[in-house]
């Protein structure tokens, strides 16, 4: 993609592409064990300026993107804690439904999502709630986006508001 079509884009597109390219990224630590810097170098050398079905995709902001994926790998032992709280007290219970945590995309969303929730707290909530949920449209066709949006409003509550 040329630096002229990536600052055209808005700057609510450039962050909804990095939310999207963010969670690809921790997706991927997670199926390969890998470190984060190891995956953004992957993403800034190879990813980020792919055509998907010969479309040109709105570059993301190379900032939060990092923030974003390096922020899980720190804080992962912080927010991991507080969407299991949440998943079980929506009586989505891990146990009944081992998938909610093992699916290793359904978790990277939430990861991604809890840590700007909780890191960036310059950010209105609804504006990170809102990009998730759209990501998970992106993978999922049930229920997913639905649960998605109830855990993170609930971390959103945790981690703004201390309940």
């Amino acid at each position: 993609m040329s630096q002229n079509h990536a600052n055209k884009s808005s700057r609510k597109a450039r962050n909804k592409a990095a939310r999207l390219y963010a969670v690809q990224a921790v997706y991927q630590m997670a199926a390969n064990d890998q470190k984060a810097d190891l995956v953004i170098q992957d993403f800034k050398d190879n990813r980020l300026e792919e055509k998907v079905d010969d479309q040109e995709m709105v570059f993301p902001d190379g900032t939060l993107f990092t923030n974003i994926v390096r922020g899980v790998e720190v804080r992962e032992t912080d927010i991991e804690p507080v969407i299991t709280t949440i998943l079980n007290s929506r009586g989505a219970s891990t146990a009944e439904n081992p998938k909610l945590l093992t699916d290793l995309l359904m978790r990277s969303i939430l990861l991604c999502g809890g840590f700007e929730l909780m890191a960036h707290q310059d950010v209105d909530g609804p504006v990170i709630i809102n990009d998730y949920v759209d990501v998970s449209h992106a993978f999922f066709s049930g229920q997913e986006s639905k649960l998605i949006n109830g855990v993170l409003d609930a971390a959103f509550k945790a981690f703004r508001d201390g309940l």
